[in-house]
């Protein structure tokens, strides 16, 4: 009877376990850099951009971008990378808006390129990483805006 009451109860840990670790897993992603919370380090005076990503699978990341000056949000963005039929796509969204669709034309373990021609602003999307810094770039023809996010710490 012992014997059989240390096997259940052994047995009835391992699934408990179990079951904690497939709560807490991690997804990982060719967008792996992108994962976590950055806070824009050039924003004007008096304002705060920030970002959040986070993996929902191995083909599906969410972001969300944002700006806040003097307390209210001003810039609010939703952002997502995912797979469609073999293509990468970064589409972009903000309230009461059919999202933008831009095609991931190149992308690397650290970086990324994204491309809607017919898109007025921006055309071209970059994002790339080194050292803990994520660079972001919006262009058109001759403008181009830098965005430089450091990782928030947890």
């Amino acid at each position: 009877m012992r014997y059989t009451l240390l096997l259940l109860s052994l047995f009835t840990l391992l699934l408990y376990s179990c079951k904690n670790e497939e709560k807490h897993a991690v997804v990982t992603t060719q967008f792996d850099y992108l994962i976590g919370d950055w806070e824009r380090t050039n924003s004007k005076g008096g304002s705060a951009t920030s970002e959040h990503w986070r993996a929902a699978t191995s083909e599906d990341l969410r972001g969300h971008g944002y700006t806040i000056e003097d307390e209210d949000t001003v810039f609010n963005e939703r952002m997502r990378i995912y797979k469609k039929q073999e293509q990468w796509i970064l589409s972009i969204s903000g309230p009461n808006e059919n999202p933008t669709l831009f095609k991931i034309t190149q992308h690397t373990n650290s970086a990324f390129t994204a491309v809607n021609p017919d898109n007025e602003f921006p055309k071209i999307i970059t994002y790339s990483y080194f050292d803990d810094v994520l660079t972001a770039t919006i262009s058109a023809e001759d403008t181009e805006i830098p965005f430089i996010f450091w990782r928030m710490e947890d």
